[in-house]
């Protein structure tokens, strides 16, 4: 076992780039799923990025993949991906605790909105990520996977940390003020907050009033194709837009232009940070924006 002051070596695990060899047989979603969870038993005692696990059904889900991509016939660009869920979100098959010891090993039987669309879309859902309690401020211990000394964010810590050591391609998180984009930028991956109300937010128990369904993952995209299969299937929450967009993200296109803005906390930035960004803003004149 590593000491925590140790690097652990990390496999991101893209999606959408392995799915071609599934359809001509040099790969199956089976496969797939099970160099995720080789990296999940390695490190997961390590970086505990979750709280429940449901690999028999994982592994099930997987194998009936294989068969749909093999047939030529997959439910959609993810069929097979392997997913985490955030804590804070309904699961048929495991616990929802809410990161709290007060909802240990509560069941509600049912699955959030968001999970049910993942799985008519063919994902494959590995288990329930460690959340901060209540999506709040106590931490659950889930360590950052590229320093184990380190917080990896919150509160969606194990859905960020999971994504970026490769127990899974993308998961789901949620955010009122920055608890999808923080750890997603604390770990390395993407971190996609929808506008509130985007994304059906029916099962999740977090502050409803504010908070927005989230998906991490390892490109941007994997991230925008688990937001759209999600969109197409669950819609968003009643009285809100839903949201919209390209059945898969559009190419790259390089910005002519870019602002850059000192709000009030660039006077308190410290002075590794201010150097890091004129690094950034070098590097953009330089590409020609």
């Amino acid at each position: 076992m590593l000491a925590p002051d140790q690097k652990p070596r990390l496999s991101p695990k893209p999606y959408l780039s392995a799915t071609p060899r599934f359809a001509d047989g040099g790969d199956t979603p089976r496969d797939f799923l099970e160099r995720c969870l080789a990296d999940l038993a390695d490190l997961e005692p390590r970086i505990g990025a979750f709280v429940n696990l449901s690999l028999e059904r994982a592994r099930a889900s997987a194998d009936e993949a294989t068969a749909r991509w093999r047939a030529g016939r997959p439910l959609s660009k993810i069929d097979g991906m392997p997913v985490g869920i955030k804590d804070i979100i309904e699961t048929a098959d495991m616990p929802t605790e809410n990161g709290s010891p007060l909802f240990a090993g509560f069941c509600s039987e049912r699955d959030a909105a968001t999970v049910a669309a993942l799985r008519e879309a063919g994902a494959v859902v590995v288990g329930k990520t460690v959340t901060t309690e209540f999506a709040a401020t106590e931490p659950r211990g889930t360590r950052n996977p590229h320093d184990l000394r380190r917080t990896p964010g919150g509160s969606s810590s194990g859905s960020a940390a999971g994504t970026a050591a490769g127990m899974f391609s993308a998961a789901l998180g949620t955010q009122v003020i920055g608890s999808t984009i923080r750890p997603a930028s604390y770990c390395g991956c993407i971190g996609f907050k929808v506008t509130v109300g985007a994304l059906n937010r029916g099962g999740s128990y977090d502050g409803l009033s504010q908070s927005a369904t989230g998906v991490l993952a390892t490109t941007l995209e994997d991230t925008w194709q688990v937001a759209y299969e999600i969109a197409v299937r669950a819609g968003g929450d009643p009285g809100y837009s839903g949201l919209f967009g390209p059945d898969s993200v559009p190419a790259p296109r390089k910005p002519r232009r870019l602002a850059f803005l000192e709000t009030p906390g660039w006077a308190a930035a410290t002075a590794d940070a201010k150097r890091a960004m004129a690094d950034t803003l070098a590097r953009c004149k330089a590409a020609g924006i």
